[in-house]
């Protein structure tokens, strides 16, 4: 459940509160921010003396008044604008080296096509590859460290607990917060919209239990008439802990809502998703096509062994194709080739499963098996990167116990995704809520930069062996 916070909430504490995060934030950014000059500083040194074979000290001095500084200019703003300087709970040390590498990709390619078009500004393209390849060691190394080492100072300095107000019998009051260790409950009995004696009392019982249980802030589980709301309000200055409503009409969603003021009245909107809108669309349906095209033709003779392979070991058809719930809960035929016996059905396959046939038993181990998929890529049924498509049967089966469930449908599947790289290989029905979880991840949290390093994890898993 979203909490939704209203402006004026923090008192005098609150604001030294809201202050420290601040800092707290920025002195993080500023370390990443100089962490990764150095680094890339230090990347083009050792790309110059590798590539002119000289370590002398003059290199330092090119460094200061060469055409490094356009470089370096540029991947930090590339990484800025890619959000790699905000901080993230997504992100582990091997995150970093893949965010990193993505995110160097991205910005060499104009460097080149730049140094190509003006040779003056750079003598030597293959200097700068050399650099962009130090600096994802350098950088990326240098930000495995530092990030985990930034977030569990912060996690310090995030063990406030938080009073959470009820008007039932509170058997929802720890599902408010996801860490229930910092829950503290009070069970309200006064109607919250109460105006007279008992209820100003009452209203100010919240914020002395808070005090006295060493809480941070107050969570109302009810909206306010907007007499009570201004009252607890100014309780919350005069005790200088933060206010929040959490109402149960609100439902968590992968859309966010902001509070906004519409002439008179205030209003919920929701906040548009990074991943459906019209330009994004556009750009990623372009991208997948575009390499599922090349995969496809550089793939060919793989393709035709696997066919021939399929059709020498048994009678039955090649590909395996099965209805799949994709974007906007529509139906569409997913193509796989056929790794089953052609009786197997439909559960679910697991480890060791005998109704895989020798061959299916290779290609899925190496996920070969998944390649004919970039036939709906191409078709515009499925993308490089998204949540897995589901049977229709499952998908009804999950959305009854799991109520955000149909949420994952707002996008396109994909041949990978941030689950897949994140989870086991063999999984059950018992792991939906688990999956889930990372599908609305990724939906919430999408940029291209996400996607590249979901790809690179994705190939680098594929080299050893594991299948994703």
């Amino acid at each position: 459940m979203d909490l939704v916070t209203p402006q004026r909430s923090f008192g005098a504490q609150g604001a030294r509160n809201a202050s420290a995060l601040h800092r707290s934030s920025r002195i993080s950014q500023a370390v990443l921010l100089a962490a990764d000059i150095l680094a890339f500083f230090a990347s083009f040194y050792v790309a110059m003396a590798l590539v002119d074979r000289n370590w002398d000290l003059h290199n330092f001095k090119a460094l200061i008044f060469g055409s490094a500084w356009l470089s370096i200019g540029l991947w930090i703003v590339i990484f800025a604008r890619l959000g790699m300087y905000k901080p993230s709970a997504a992100l582990s040390a091997r995150d970093e080296v893949y965010y990193t590498i993505a995110a160097l990709a991205i910005g060499i390619t104009p460097e080149l096509l730049l140094f190509t078009i003006v040779p003056a500004l750079s003598t030597s393209r293959l200097l700068l590859v050399v650099a962009a390849a130090c600096a994802i060691l350098a950088v990326g190394g240098a930000r495995a460290v530092i990030r985990p080492a930034i977030k569990a100072i912060e996690r310090g300095d995030a063990d406030n607990r938080v009073l959470v107000v009820t008007f039932d019998d509170g058997a929802n009051a720890k599902s408010l917060v996801r860490d229930e260790k910092r829950v503290a409950h009070y069970a309200s009995n006064v109607d919250p919209d109460d105006e007279s004696p008992r209820g100003v009392l009452e209203r100010l019982a919240w914020f002395r239990a808070a005090a006295t249980e060493n809480c941070e802030a107050v969570i109302i589980s009810a909206l306010l008439n907007p007499q009570a709301a201004n009252h607890v309000f100014e309780l919350g200055e005069r005790y200088g802990m933060r206010v929040a409503f959490a109402p149960p009409q609100l439902r968590r969603s992968a859309y966010d809502v902001r509070i906004e003021r519409d002439w008179s009245r205030t209003v919920l909107t929701p906040v548009p998703l990074s991943i459906v809108s019209p330009a994004a669309d556009f750009c990623k349906s372009l991208f997948d096509r575009a390499c599922a095209m090349i995969a496809l033709v550089l793939l060919a003779p793989v393709l035709l062994t696997i066919a021939i392979a399929i059709r020498a070991e048994g009678p039955g058809p090649i590909f395996f194709r099965q209805e799949r719930v994709g974007r906007g809960n529509r139906n569409f035929r997913i193509f796989k080739f056929r790794s089953m016996h052609v009786d197997a059905g439909s559960a679910w396959a697991a480890h060791g499963d005998d109704r895989i046939t020798r061959v299916g038993r290779f290609i899925r181990r190496f996920s070969l098996d998944e390649l004919p998929q970039f036939i709906n890529v191409l078709r515009g049924e499925m993308s490089l990167v998204g949540p897995r498509p589901e049977m229709r049967e499952y998908a009804e089966r999950f959305a009854k116990y799991l109520p955000r469930y149909p949420q994952r449908h707002i996008v396109r599947p994909g041949i990978t995704g941030w689950t897949q790289i994140n989870m086991r290989r063999h999984l059950t029905t018992d792991d939906a809520a688990d999956v889930l979880e990372n599908d609305l991840f990724y939906i919430e949290n999408w940029s291209f930069l996400l996607d590249l390093s979901i790809l690179l994890k994705t190939a680098s898993e594929f080299l050893f062996h594991r299948g994703v």
